[in-house]
């Protein structure tokens, strides 16, 4: 076993502040061309803009201002990576949901409060990750109950859809989302009473195990199989990490082509999403034109993008939620989408730094569960939407549109903070770095594949996505050009333009 590492330095505001004033100079960039995108468009400075956008930054940056006060006050020893990671995500995501649904942008500023709310009261509480292990139990059972709920109230927002939601007068809420970081919780509490004293593989799986597959029989009776297959990847992980067992891993694999096997044979659900998969260009107008919409929008971005506001990214069908990385890549193309994913790595990296220098074992396992929440999640429904895996219909860590989904996310950031401001401490004996290690670089693997398959949609399959007869953005650019009339010998028109910028026929 190896000796505690001596107490890494305290870490200078100075970054933490620095990085605030980057992400805050490119939201707000962003929102500019977002304002006087139409402007280009339409060719004319006679256009009304979405004032929604500037809503939306203002309750961003009031909260950023907030936090960043509250953390100099109480967390002034924090990870000065997270909350700038938080700030650049979050505002970037709100800035696409707006330009894409001003209403939706509105229901995602309002979440936004929320999660401000929530990680400004989470800094001021004091002992709140004792309390998150001391109730593990209530807290994971709350969860297993609220999902179970939806099985008998569970509502879709949309009218029809899998009843994932438990919803009242227009407030929605999706419980299978906290359900996630709850497991975690629990599984870091429960891990760090047991090991390294409890060593046998038996011990470790068999109280954990019931519960995580009364989650996973919950999750399929919805038919959420999105979130059943990252709580099997975040399970196993966070079990690897913590005791190092690489038979974990082997056991993950078999259990996730078992259920990929049972889906594909009994669900049509699984079976559907496996065929588009496997060749989308079958039914690009039915069962597949989600997927197909998404790599024509990946090759229309290209390698800078079409501009922010100037693409056509609403065509694919739930580019908020679902989709939103491919509405992203078209307006910024391969330079954002490295951006992105960079992002994410720094975030998965920042995450296993905490853990390795978290003081106790509990807190260590609880941010390494939380950095294989994140990186499971990201890999996931990236990769559905550039075709590299079946779609598993997760949302995009603090990006997409969805409250549940932000507030869990802002949640998890919340506890990392909590724990890496007791950087102070000496950091818990480490018996062995190399699942850190392994998991770090396959997650920087992951995310490097995940920017190789979008540049081979964007650059080397561009102009053959672009020419296909089923790319409607041809058409939609044309509305906004006026062409001149073709005349007759007699001078009269045979056609001619009608209509006004957007509208031309």
């Amino acid at each position: 076993m190896t000796s505690p590492a001596s107490s890494p330095p305290r870490p200078n505001p100075l970054i933490q502040t620095r990085l605030l004033q980057l992400a805050v100079g490119f939201v707000a960039i962003y929102a500019i061309l977002l304002t006087f995108a139409p402007a280009v468009r339409l060719r004319s400075w006679t256009f009304t803009p979405n004032l929604w956008i500037w809503a939306g930054f203002v309750v961003w940056a009031a909260g950023i201002a907030i936090l960043l006060r509250q953390s100099s006050r109480t967390s002034a020893a924090a990870d000065p990576f997270l909350l700038p990671i938080l700030a650049l995500l979050s505002g970037w995501g709100l800035m696409e949901i707006t330009r894409l649904s001003p209403s939706l942008g509105l229901r995602q500023t309002i979440w936004m409060g929320l999660g401000w709310l929530l990680i400004w009261f989470g800094l001021r509480l004091r002992g709140g990750l004792t309390y998150l292990r001391r109730y593990k139990y209530i807290w994971l059972t709350l969860g297993l109950l609220l999902t179970a709920l939806t099985l008998i109230f569970g509502t879709y927002p949309g009218g029809g859809g899998p009843r994932l939601w438990l919803g009242c007068c227009g407030v929605y809420f999706q419980p299978s989302e906290p359900l996630k970081l709850l497991l975690i919780i629990y599984m870091a509490a429960y891990l760090a009473d047991r090991l390294p004293v409890s060593l046998s593989l038996l011990g470790l799986l068999a109280p954990t195990f019931v519960l995580v597959v009364l989650a996973l029989l919950l999750l399929v009776v919805q038919r959420d199989l999105g979130t059943a297959t990252l709580l099997i990847l975040v399970y196993t992980l966070t079990l690897y990490l913590s005791s190092g067992r690489r038979r974990m891993l082997l056991l993950c694999f078999a259990a996730l082509l078992s259920a990929g096997f049972i889906g594909y044979t009994f669900s049509s659900v699984v079976h559907s999403r496996v065929d588009t998969w496997l060749n989308p260009w079958l039914a690009p107008s039915g069962e597949s034109y989600q997927i197909v919409q998404s790599l024509i929008a990946v090759g229309s971005g290209g390698l800078i993008g079409r501009g922010p506001g100037l693409g056509s990214p609403g065509v694919v069908p739930v580019a908020v939620s679902d989709f939103i990385y491919p509405a992203i890549v078209e307006e910024t193309g391969l330079i954002g989408a490295v951006g992105i994913l960079l992002v994410f790595a720094l975030l998965i990296a920042r995450g296993l730094v905490i853990a390795v220098r978290a003081p106790i074992n509990y807190h260590r396992y609880l941010a390494a569960g939380i950095s294989a929440y994140f990186a499971c999640q990201t890999i996931l429904i990236i990769a559905g939407n550039i075709r590299l895996m079946p779609l598993t219909g997760v949302t995009l860590p603090f990006i997409s549109y969805g409250g549940s989904s932000l507030l869990s996310s802002f949640g998890a950031v919340l506890i990392q903070m909590l724990i890496s401001r007791q950087s102070d401490q000496d950091p818990a004996p480490l018996s062995q770095a190399q699942p850190y290690q392994w998991f770090l670089g396959a997650s920087t693997i992951g995310l490097v594949i995940l920017a190789l398959a979008t540049g081979w949609y964007s650059i080397v399959r561009q102009d053959d996505l672009l020419s296909r007869a089923d790319n409607p953005r041809r058409a939609i650019d044309e509305r906004y050009v006026q062409r001149g009339a073709l005349l007759d010998r007699h001078n009269l028109p045979i056609t001619h333009s009608s209509g006004s910028p957007g509208t031309y026929q």
